[in-house]
């Protein structure tokens, strides 16, 4: 008989359950071993993974404290109702200052007699001065208000001095304004020609509304002048801005340190610290009772970081105890913020020594080298663990292809074989079936 072409049909077996059911059973154990170990290197995985955002995170507030980053600053503080306000560089000496704002600085303006905008202003020259500048303006046959403005405006370009109208119920004025502030920006005028009957020969037909003067304050009753209203030398690493004048009242300036932003950074570097602790703990921990363990239990990396790390801290403990920060009995820390900034006010760049990472055996250099030699690219400790484990992976993916493949060939051998038993049935069943049909042919088969 021919082969038949869907299994079972011939033999009533359920050809393709029993295959299905057998390459099952076959599968089973390696399909369950490979996910085991799948999953356990996504899980280490995933753990050192942890490991090194925390150390990560340790280094930044480490590297923080080191250099300019751990310095010091200082910090301006301005008497209330005072005519300056101040910033203040780190190199400023701390201090008091008394500060009393006599004069503000203040740009020259002028004006002319009012006019109606269409007359006619003459014709000629003007010569205006402005320090070590001069601007020549020749005028037209005929000039407006308008005229003017745009032809001394067109010959400064807005340097020195700069002209407008402003129109009054008097009629139009000319304003002329100048650009600095102080007697150097004064404005000078001359004139030739129609026009000095409206400027004067000399400008003094445009009037002084706004004097030049020079700024001048009184610092613990030293006298400064100055042709802006921001003073940048007048105290070494302090930038004063005068805002009000207020002559015979002095006002306080007090310079002082400011050890916010080390504390600040202090803080984040023992809650780094803190929190890399708790990461490691976390990763390898055992609960016996429970009879649970975490993905790296018993690892000897991440023991190892762990007793690196509690030594590297321990080793600094005077040293971190004399800035405020204090160990505990399960080896986090804490900052006493009072006693840090007393250390501060006493030696500026305590924190700064300490975790300087160019100092040799100091705290910041040997955290430095212990943590790049974790995290570092390529090269560190997790790094290679993280590379191991994905290999692992990508060993464990072709582990499944193969075993894909031989399961494949497998089920290929079952289904010849129960082809070949499901034509022997049907065989058998046919010839039954012919045989019990002569039998029954047979005399006396009735009886």
């Amino acid at each position: 008989m021919g082969s038949l072409s869907s299994p079972g049909i011939g033999s009533g077996l359920n050809v393709n359950q029993l295959v299905s059911q057998l390459v099952a059973a076959e599968r089973a154990p390696q399909d369950r071993r490979i996910a085991r170990l799948e999953s356990d290197a996504r899980a280490d995985l995933n753990a050192f993974g942890q490991v090194r955002g925390a150390l990560s995170a340790l280094q930044a507030a480490a590297n923080a404290l080191d250099g300019a980053a751990g310095s010091v600053g200082r910090r301006a503080t301005v008497q209330a109702e005072a005519g300056f306000t101040a910033s203040v560089a780190a190199n400023a000496a701390p201090g008091r200052y008394a500060i009393e704002v006599v004069r503000l600085a203040a740009a020259e303006k002028r004006q002319s007699e009012p006019r109606a905008d269409a007359a006619d202003l003459g014709t000629g020259t003007l010569a205006f001065t402005v320090g070590s500048d001069t601007f020549n303006v020749t005028l037209g046959p005929t000039t407006t208000l308008a005229q003017l403005r745009d032809a001394i405006n067109a010959s400064t370009g807005g340097r020195g001095l700069s002209a407008t109208v402003v129109r009054g119920d008097a009629g139009s004025v000319l304003v002329l304004n100048a650009t600095n502030p102080g007697t150097a920006g004064a404005i000078g005028v001359s004139a030739s020609g129609s026009i000095a009957g409206f400027v004067g020969a000399d400008g003094s037909l445009l009037q002084v509304t706004t004097p030049a003067a020079q700024a001048e304050v009184r610092i613990d009753g030293i006298v400064r002048t100055a042709s802006s209203n921001r003073l940048t030398d007048a105290i070494a690493g302090v930038t004063l801005d005068l805002t009000r004048a207020a002559p015979d009242a002095r006002f306080n300036l007090d310079v002082g340190t400011d050890t916010a932003g080390v504390r600040g950074a202090v803080q984040a570097f023992v809650g780094a610290y803190n929190g890399a602790l708790a990461v490691l703990r976390s990763v390898s921990a055992v609960n016996p009772t429970a009879g649970t363990a975490s993905a790296l239990a018993g690892d000897s990396a991440v023991r190892g970081l762990q007793q690196q790390l509690r030594g590297l801290v321990g080793g600094a403990f005077s040293e971190l105890s004399a800035l405020g920060i204090r160990g505990s009995k399960d080896g986090t820390l804490s900052l006493d913020a009072a006693r840090l900034d007393a250390a501060l006010a006493a030696n500026p760049s305590a924190v700064e020594a300490l975790f300087d990472k160019d100092a040799p055996g100091s705290l910041g250099a040997r955290l430095g080298a212990q943590l790049d030699g974790a995290v570092q690219p390529n090269t560190g400790l997790l790094e290679a663990r993280t590379r191991a484990l994905n290999d692992r992976l990508r060993g464990l993916q072709t582990d499944r292809e193969r075993l894909d493949v031989r399961i494949a060939r497998i089920e290929e051998g079952f289904r010849r074989q129960f082809t070949a038993l499901d034509g022997l049935v049907a065989q058998l069943q046919s010839t039954q079936s012919f045989l019990t049909r002569e039998l029954a042919r047979l005399p006396g088969a009735s009886s």
